[in-house]
């Protein structure tokens, strides 16, 4: 039998995990439920004519996501903080791998999707008991009324890339904590915190205050493939990277952290000790 990877393990595995913590993920899952429920509620008490629109909508997906999401990620690993559950999981008869995948799977892909699922039902809802009350509302005061639609959280308006880039920083973020509830033995979530900003501005010092020491006078015209400098002599020169080079970049900055991030959760899991 692999040692590595083996499917019919990692099933039996999944299940497992599952039978152990269903009750678990659908207590949090209302829980979610219920507090967009009492924010939407909120909404409709402060705001009588349009309280759920489309940018209301899409904000509290959003907040709701990065929130839960990493706080989530942060307890993924959590019982490698204690002692009986730590030798209990290390000792399960599964490879890391599967472990970690098996992680990733529950932590990552499938609480996204429940995520969205749970989100989805609630607007639903609440969009139909705000329609109700406002539309009857409206016509007392002989006023015009536009019904509140449901809101694609997916696709910006006008084909506007800013959701699709907020999604790619929610994996990331969300792997970074995940990351950080192997390392850290307590308080998981707080210290992951701390530690993403303390390394995050860092490189904002090291590329504003280092690199730009470096750089001639200008700035980038596009991310870090496109250098546009002014020269008192031939004006304004644009220095550009080669296309090809210029789209792997790209395509690793965008694609390649999270991963990166379970490789190096792998690695890190591989060496735990009780």
């Amino acid at each position: 039998m692999n040692d590595v990877f083996n499917l019919n393990r990692w099933l039996l595995y999944i299940g497992k995990h599952w039978n152990e913590n269903k009750r678990k993920y659908g207590l949090s899952l209302s829980a979610i439920g219920g507090l967009l429920v009492l924010w939407f509620s909120f909404l409709m008490l402060t705001n009588k004519r349009h309280p759920l629109n489309e940018e209301i909508q899409a904000i509290t997906y959003y907040v709701g996501l990065y929130l839960t999401g990493t706080l989530y990620a942060s307890l993924i690993f959590s019982e490698l903080g204690e002692g009986p559950k730590a030798i209990h999981y290390l000792m399960m008869p599964a490879s890391i791998l599967e472990k970690l995948l098996s992680a990733i799977l529950y932590g990552v892909v499938l609480f996204f999707v429940c995520y969205t699922i749970v989100f989805y039902a609630v607007d639903f809802i609440m969009i139909k008991v705000a329609n109700g009350f406002i539309s009857g509302e409206m016509e007392r005061q002989h006023l015009p009324f536009r019904p509140m639609e449901l809101v694609n959280v997916f696709v910006g308006r006008n084909g506007n890339p800013v959701i699709f880039y907020m999604l790619l920083m929610y994996f990331a973020a969300q792997s970074v904590f995940l990351l950080g509830s192997v390392y850290f033995v307590k308080f998981h979530f707080i210290k992951t915190l701390v530690a993403g900003l303390i390394v995050f501005l860092i490189l904002v010092f090291f590329v504003h205050k280092v690199l730009d020491s470096f750089m001639p006078n200008g700035g980038f015209f596009e991310p870090f493939t496109v250098y546009r400098a002014y020269d008192p002599v031939h004006g304004e020169v644009m220095v550009q990277l080669p296309e090809w080079l210029s789209s792997i970049m790209l395509f690793l900055m965008k694609y390649s952290l999270a991963p990166c991030l379970w490789v190096v959760a792998y690695f890190r899991l591989k060496e735990k000790e009780v």
